[in-house]
């Protein structure tokens, strides 16, 4: 083989490396300025908690400020049609939790995006267990009082929710379809406003994550009456499970929420792939896993391809639910 013949097989060879790596995402110099990380929620809930510690953590490890950008709306839909419109470059992020984003590609008529094609996951970070609460000052004490009380109310007693099709919501319901009662469901825009409206006395009740929760439990101003997980939880090891209390969940329906990053679709491998190493390192440090624990969080720090698989699983099993309660936004 002559010298030239040697330098075109190189050069072609280089080409090809060099479209490989750009396709593959490996984008070298990434990321070379801040991340803005949507949470479609007010902060004060657990979306924004979680999105706060990736916030006050990956920065010390990619070199970059991650601005958490709180946009608040329509249960977290306003959020997810911003950052479905942005670019894939890696830049633009959301931290989600399951219920709302999955449980409202049923409940909305029409999307501006789609929960599943439109963007790909970056890790399912925690399992987070929800809670009943009751104002500190209610004469509930137990979750069969409350189901007692809402039959001798019956269309009177409130439950608030953290918004229309959220997955507090659709707890309610599934509670009311489980009780054989009738009650009045009160979205707020977030968890964080419901918390403090259940704490002030304006609702009866409401369901929950233990992250919202748990502080204001510990403060006196909620009673929780039991967990949605299928066993008691280290922060509220009291308060039993909703099978324990005498109202168990459906078979094959699990009311708890996990917590994810996702981003644009076509966003490449190898950013995906490094923001999901970057957010396991910060998850799995010994005070964020304490932190977790102390507000019931349990750590996951999944892949890319396992929450793609989780994303599309749950829209399948809520759009059931939906259809069975009669749920609708518009």
């Amino acid at each position: 083989m002559t010298k030239q013949a040697v330098i075109a097989v190189l050069l072609a060879g280089a080409g090809i490396a060099t479209q490989h790596a750009h396709a593959q995402g490996s984008a070298p110099n990434y990321p070379d300025r801040p991340i803005r990380l949507v949470v479609g929620f007010p902060p004060g809930g657990a979306t924004d908690i979680l999105a706060r510690i990736l916030q006050q953590y990956m920065p010390e490890q990619i070199g970059q400020p991650v601005v958490v950008d709180n946009r608040g709306g329509a249960s977290g839909t306003i959020a997810a049609a911003l950052v479905a419109k942005a670019s894939p470059d890696g830049y633009t992020i959301m931290m989600v939790p399951s219920g709302p984003y999955t449980i409202s590609a049923s409940t909305y008529a029409t999307l501006p995006y789609d929960a599943v094609r439109d963007f790909t996951g970056v890790s399912l970070l925690v399992w987070v267990t929800n809670v009943i609460v009751v104002p500190q000052n209610s004469p509930v004490k137990t979750l069969q009082d409350l189901v007692r009380m809402a039959k001798e109310k019956r269309g009177q007693v409130t439950f608030s929710s953290s918004g229309p099709a959220s997955l507090h919501h659709l707890s309610g319901e599934v509670l009311m379809s489980l009780t054989g009662t009738e009650m009045i469901h009160v979205p707020f825009k977030g968890a964080g406003p419901a918390m403090v409206a259940l704490a002030g006395g304006e609702v009866n009740f409401g369901f929950t994550s233990m992250p919202s929760a748990v502080p204001l439990i510990n403060a006196n101003r909620l009673r929780p009456l039991a967990v949605t997980s299928q066993k008691r939880m280290p922060a509220l090891p009291a308060t039993p499970t909703m099978t324990e209390a005498g109202v168990p969940p459906p078979p094959g329906l699990d009311i708890r929420e996990w917590y994810g990053v996702i981003m644009p679709a076509g966003t490449p491998a190898g950013i995906v792939n490094k923001l999901n190493a970057e957010m396991v390192k910060v998850f799995k440090r010994p005070d964020v896993q304490k932190r977790l624990t102390e507000m019931g969080a349990e750590y996951v720090g999944s892949s890319p391809q396992e929450l793609n698989k989780q994303l599309a699983n749950d829209v399948r099993i809520w759009a059931k639910w939906v259809k069975e309660t009669g749920v609708r936004v518009d």
